[in-house]
């Protein structure tokens, strides 16, 4: 065996490595990309779904969307005593149109930097509700909080 059947032989293998090695960092964005979407997806549903709930007046559907601090807070907000109450007050003076309006206010969703909450934007709608922060809880997207 010759010095040249040595180096291609290091040669294939190096390159067979860096195959392999390319291969398993491709997968692994793959699977990394893919999630992350999967997030992203069930945060935007979960944002337009707490829309839809909260513009119909249907206390108990968009109740169950928030977090409990946030059902709390809401109320307390409304001088209500309950989550429930409190968003059949602040949807009433609301028209057909601004409801519908509220309901598909939903614009745009996001990861905040170095945080844990997921952000929905919203437009322009009745309420002046701009964004939603979401947490997720028990693998549920759950409103925190109204800005």
């Amino acid at each position: 065996m010759t010095d040249t059947d040595g180096q291609e032989r290091v040669r294939t293998l190096v390159f067979w490595a860096i195959g392999a090695l390319l291969t398993v960092v491709g997968l692994g964005l793959f699977f990394v990309i893919r999630d992350n979407s999967a997030r992203l997806g069930a945060l935007e549903d979960a944002g337009k779904a707490f829309l839809k709930a909260l513009a119909s007046g249907e206390g108990n559907d968009a109740c169950s969307r928030m977090t409990r601090i946030a059902q709390s807070e809401l109320a307390a907000g409304q001088g209500e005593d309950s989550c429930p109450q409190a968003v059949e007050a602040l949807i009433a003076p609301l028209s057909d149109a601004e409801r519908n309006r509220l309901a598909v206010s939903y614009r745009s969703r996001f990861w905040g930097r170095g945080d844990s909450f997921g952000h929905v934007g919203v437009r322009d709608n009745p309420l002046d509700i701009t964004e939603l922060l979401l947490s997720e809880i028990d693998g549920k997207w759950r409103v925190a909080e109204m800005k």
